[in-house]
Formats: structure tokens, C-alpha cells, sequence
């Protein structure tokens, strides 16, 4: 695609007077008009520089605070589920336990403690899944990170490309 987005039509598109202004909403906006823009476009970032990887970084800051939010999240309402389960399986375990209980109502227990082990590997399979998931996600965020930066450098990130093509496919 040629480019055809000149510095004067990037800023007017991001609504900002020159490239210092750039937040981290207008970063995201820039980034998916990169492909389209003319060198002196990434060179007026460049001289830009130090605001526009300030505004990366502070976005790959928030976005590890909300990544840690959500693990913190997960882990607790996992914790919680597990509690609950463990405590299920300890009262059949006691009913099984009693004279009283009838061989039928054994085999019964026995079924449903099976049941609830059963619920607690998926919930850890689960769980696995969603921390790679959050990981693999993190990787790609990462990786996008690092395609703009090199573009705004005016390196070549075909290669940048296809390694985040290959990390999306993890996940």
C-alpha cells in the first residue's frame, strides 16, 4: 500500500497540533494508521521520541496493573471454588464414614465425591488456561509495543510481524 498519510494529515487526523501532544489514545490511533504514513511522519515521531515512549510505556504499565488485577481476581475466585468443592468432598467423606449409611448410599457418595474431583481438575485446567491466555496476550501487547517503537525508528518489522502472527496462534 503506498503511503499517503503526510505529518500534516496524521496530526489533523489526531486532532493534536504537533506530536507532543500525543496521548495514549491518540498513540493507539497513530499505531493503526502507521502502515499508511510517510517516513517524515515517523521521523516527526522520532524527534517525538521520548513523549511517544512515554506514552508507551505508561500504556504497558496499565495494562500490566490490569493484568495483575485480573490474576489477583482469578486467584481468588478459584481459591474460593476450590474452598468450596474441598468442603463438599469432606462431608460426603464423613457421611460415607457413618454406621448408618447403607452400601447404596456409599456407592452414591462415592459417585458424586468422584464428580467433585472431576470439578476440581477442570477448574485447575481452567484456570492454566487463563493464565497462559493472559500470557500469551501479554506477549503479543508486547510485541506491538515494539513494532511501533521500531517503526517510529524506521526499522523494518516485517520480521516484528510475523513473530506476533506466530504468538497469536499460541493462544
Amino acid at each position: 500500500m503506498a503511503r499517503t498519510i503526510g505529518e500534516a494529515k496524521a496530526l489533523k487526523m489526531l486532532d493534536i497540533p504537533d506530536f507532543r501532544h500525543l496521548t495514549k489514545e491518540k498513540a493507539v490511533q497513530l499505531v493503526s494508521m502507521l502502515d499508511r504514513v510517510d517516513p517524515e511522519v515517523a521521523k516527526a515521531v522520532l524527534e517525538q521520541y521520548p513523549k511517544f515512549a512515554e506514552v508507551v510505556l505508561s500504556t504497558a504499565k496499565d495494562w500490566k496493573e490490569n493484568v495483575g488485577k485480573a490474576l489477583e481476581e482469578n486467584g481468588k475466585v478459584t481459591k474460593e471454588t476450590i474452598t468450596a468443592v474441598s468442603a463438599a468432598m469432606a462431608s460426603l467423606s464423613d457421611l460415607v464414614g457413618r454406621e448408618d449409611t447403607t452400601p447404596e448410599e456409599r456407592s452414591e457418595m462415592a459417585d458424586r465425591m468422584i464428580d467433585l474431583a472431576k470439578l476440581l481438575n477442570e477448574i485447575d485446567k481452567r484456570n492454566k488456561d487463563f493464565i497462559l491466555k493472559v500470557l500469551g496476550i501479554g506477549s503479543v501487547t508486547l510485541l506491538g509495543l515494539v513494532a511501533v517503537a521500531a517503526t517510529a525508528l524506521g526499522v523494518n518489522v516485517k520480521a516484528l510481524e510475523s513473530a506476533a502472527d506466530g504468538a497469536e496462534d499460541v493462544i
